[in-house]
């Protein structure tokens, strides 16, 4: 061994991932551990919807019944709400908790430089701290029913549901916890004249969640005679569902931003014509609650109404953020691959939600064509946001790490599993397997149903493995001792 080895190998690893100095070391101590504890809660609720997957495969095990009570028809049902709850829902309403966090930190640094403030105020910081601990409590409250077996299971669209007063209490909180740091970001906000555009991006996505709030209870006001309740649950779910997936692609589209512009050192657009797309998506879905005033509940043209918001509100800003993230990696393609992993990360969520979004315009309302169009959509978001925790979340902590090889096959494992998972459902539903079924209720009764099927089973096991390895490692360094933050610096590889 060498002189030059022995220098080598006793320096620190690479950081190939820089930290965003729009953020860096503007974190004051509540809002530090306010991220701590927004990043913990996501990857708790992956945790358990995993757990919780466990059990759905275990309860298909011969015998079963005899060892565990969750292997009857509506136990089954149950575990199977609470696990699409956390795995989505919780997911990705966690994450908005800690983009909100982020940004308020910016908002607050720039107050600290104007007003002689560095640190929120005393309601702010108790808000803060409120919010983070009444989530953690909610993830109690909705897995209560379905561990103690009761509640009757509502598989709606979007948001499913256990019909019990523990479940809807703990979605309440959940839903109150996520609106009161947006709320106080807002508030915030309105002092400043011209914030960082990221920072703006976060805002609209959370004054689209206030939205979706608002369609919710407006839903719950209007429910339709004679629906029954799982139909009054599908009914109050499906409005304010399909507005929270404006917010869910503003906060795409806002990772997309903040990772590009860490990893590559640019912005992909200009600050006025991002402003710009997220307002659009303000303003398609600002659409939802007009839509409870205009017609009458249970009436199906409201149903199409929000449907259609997704064919012409929705396309037209993302497709003008994510044409110019190409474009950038275009331009800066001899980049690509020796720079960070998370870059890749982004063109499998880029590829991923292009597919999801084409296939959707031929998409089955009662197939699995329908599945594999949200599924494509719903991880093309989940890639982002995992390239969000190593680009910009766990290092805003002081955690990073140097496992290039390991985070680019965690992307690239989660997006091929996925375009493999949707393929199969897509080539399923074109010969007829529908939706929301199992076993033999499937009708596999020729080659290409079953080879389409098999396909996406092996896709959703890939998939699955990239998914463990993020929340293992992730995990990993959120618990790790080190606990500093950290400063902008020239950490390129």
């Amino acid at each position: 061994m060498d002189d030059k080895e022995v220098i080598a190998r006793s320096l620190p690893p690479p950081m190939d991932v820089a930290v965003d100095g729009n953020f860096a070391g503007k974190l004051t101590p509540h809002l530090m551990a306010e991220l701590r504890g927004w990043i913990a809660l996501p990857l708790i609720a992956l945790g358990l919807a995993g757990l919780l997957a466990l059990l759905l495969a275990a309860a298909r095990v011969p015998g079963a019944e005899l060892i565990l009570p969750w292997t009857g028809p509506e136990a089954f049902r149950r575990i199977l709400v609470v696990h699409v709850t956390f795995a989505f829902v919780v997911w990705y309403l966690g994450v908005q908790g800690v983009l909100t966090v982020v940004a308020t930190a910016q908002v607050v640094a720039e107050r600290g430089a104007t007003d002689q403030e560095s640190d929120l105020g005393g309601f702010e910081a108790f808000f803060g701290r409120v919010a983070v601990y009444g989530a953690g409590l909610s993830f109690v409250l909705l897995l209560i029913p379905a561990l103690g077996n009761v509640g009757t299971p509502s598989i709606n669209n979007y948001i499913p549901v256990l019909l019990h007063p523990l479940y809807y209490a703990g979605l309440g909180l959940l839903a109150a916890c996520v609106a009161l740091p947006i709320i106080r970001l807002l508030l915030l906000l309105a002092r400043r004249r011209r914030p960082d555009a990221g920072v703006f991006g976060v805002a609209c996505a959370g004054v689209i969640y206030l939205l979706a709030l608002v369609c919710i209870g407006a839903a719950w006001l209007t429910i339709p005679k004679y629906v029954g309740v799982e139909g009054a649950a599908e009914y109050v779910m499906w409005g304010g569902g399909h507005v929270l997936q404006f917010a869910n692609t503003a906060l795409m589209l806002c990772g997309l931003y903040f990772i590009v512009r860490v990893a590559l050192g640019e912005t992909p657009m200009t600050p006025k014509w991002f402003a710009a797309a997220m307002l659009m998506l303000v303003a398609g879905a600002g659409a939802g609650p007009l839509l409870y005033l205009t017609f009458v509940g249970g009436d199906p043209s409201q149903r199409m109404t929000f449907t259609s918001l997704y064919w012409f509100a929705l396309p037209v800003p993302a497709t003008l953020v994510m044409a110019s993230v190409v474009g950038l990696l275009f331009k800066r393609r001899r980049d690509l691959w020796d720079g960070a992993p998370e870059i890749k990360g982004v063109i499998a969520a880029l590829v991923l939600f292009a597919v999801g979004g084409l296939i959707g315009f031929f998409e089955g309302s009662v197939d699995t064509r329908t599945p594999a169009h949200y599924h494509a959509m719903l991880i093309a978001v989940t890639l982002v946001f995992m390239t969000l925790y190593f680009g910009l979340f766990l290092p805003l902590a002081g955690r990073r790490t140097p496992r290039r090889r390991l985070r680019t096959a965690m992307y690239v494992l989660l997006g091929l599993g996925q375009l493999l998972h949707s393929g199969g459902l897509y080539v399923a539903g074109m010969e007829g397997v529908v939706r929301k079924a199992a076993g033999a209720d499937q009708d596999l009764d020729n080659v290409t149903k079953i080879a389409a099927m098999a396909t996406e089973g092996v896709g959703g096991l890939i998939a699955v493995i990239g998914g463990i390895i993020f929340i293992v490692l992730a995990a990993r360094l959120l618990l790790a001792r080190q606990a500093t933050g950290v400063t902008p610096g020239a950490s390129t590889r």
